[in-house]
């Protein structure tokens, strides 16, 4: 029994030393720069973790009173409170909507787009790249943009000013065309030997084999939707076409208000002002944070491929 103990004491520290060396290296100088190396990689992360962190515990946490003394006790109260206002839930589900309609028409015309410029036979190939790089290069301002939303196509306190506007990025074009590149001409022309037709080669050979860089431009278009909200400044006077966002914004103004009357004159509410605030920007990340787990195993495929092959 010792004996068996011994082995597997042995076994672990074998273990144990080689997981050591395998991470910090068996040079003393690289065991040191490999520590100051990971401790530096952890305090970003603690960075960049603690405000979410802190968003998180403080939408939990409210006072009341108990024997006699106020304490914090940790509560779902605000979250009940947020869901239970309509306009939210219609401004999520607005966002959610659009989200999912501008990542997928990004998708199809971004690729549509790359596709063609992806292949050097394709004539006026030069004539529409250099078109493309002037737009990412200059572009018309805001005052041009608001006239011609708001004049033009009169699209004010319509959905298509959260579509369509931006729907197309040169960039992402770019990055599309570069991963179509590094897949090899022989998977094409050996489609063509087959007898295939370039529909068959597209949606049946390049689109499957472009996943990552799919996942990737839809990850970024996802994140730009969540982050535009100066289109519901701009463009919607309608409450209840508003984005989460621009509801989160009208939110935070008001918590952060001492008036009561800002809040119906509720004082229950007022006093929930700062959980209600940070429940609601938790609930309004969530989309991006349930989206990322399915795309983070392409995503850093993608970008790398997409950028760096030319």
């Amino acid at each position: 029994m010792v004996t068996s103990q011994k082995g597997k004491d042995g076994g672990f520290g074998r273990a144990a030393r080689h997981f050591f060396k395998r991470t910090f290296g068996k040079k003393p100088g690289t065991i040191v720069f490999n520590t100051l190396l990971y401790l530096f990689f952890l305090l970003i992360t603690v960075i960049m973790l603690y405000p979410f962190l802190y968003v998180l515990i403080k939408s939990l946490q409210t006072r009341e009173l108990i024997d006699g003394e106020s304490q914090i006790v940790l509560t779902l109260a605000a979250y009940g409170t947020v869901l239970d206002d309509s306009s939210y839930i219609t401004a999520f589900v607005t966002t959610i909507v659009v989200l999912v309609i501008k990542v997928v028409l990004a998708l199809l015309v971004s690729f549509m787009i790359a596709y063609p410029l992806s292949k050097h036979y394709f004539k006026g190939r030069k004539f529409y790249l250099v078109f493309l790089m002037i737009t990412m290069l200059f572009s018309g301002g805001m005052i041009p943009n608001y006239i011609l939303i708001t004049q033009v196509l009169e699209w004010r306190n319509s959905y298509l000013v959260y579509i369509f506007p931006g729907l197309v990025g040169a960039y992402n074009v770019f990055v599309i065309k570069s991963f179509l590149q590094g897949i090899p001409d022989s998977l094409e022309e050996a489609a063509l030997l087959d007898g295939a037709n370039p529909f068959v080669i597209l949606f049946f050979i390049y689109v499957p084999l472009s996943g990552p860089i799919m996942a990737t431009i839809g990850l970024w278009v996802g994140v730009s939707v969540m982050n535009n909200w100066m289109s519901g400044v701009l463009y919607i006077t309608d409450a209840n076409k508003r984005l989460i966002q621009n509801l989160l914004r009208d939110i935070l103004l008001t918590a952060s208000s001492t008036d009561v009357g800002g809040w119906g004159g509720d004082s229950e509410l007022m006093a929930m002002a700062e959980n209600v605030k940070m429940a609601s920007i938790v609930i309004g990340i969530l989309p991006i944070v349930i989206m990322y787990p399915f795309v983070q195993k392409y995503f850093i495929k993608g970008m790398l491929v997409g950028s760096v092959k030319g």
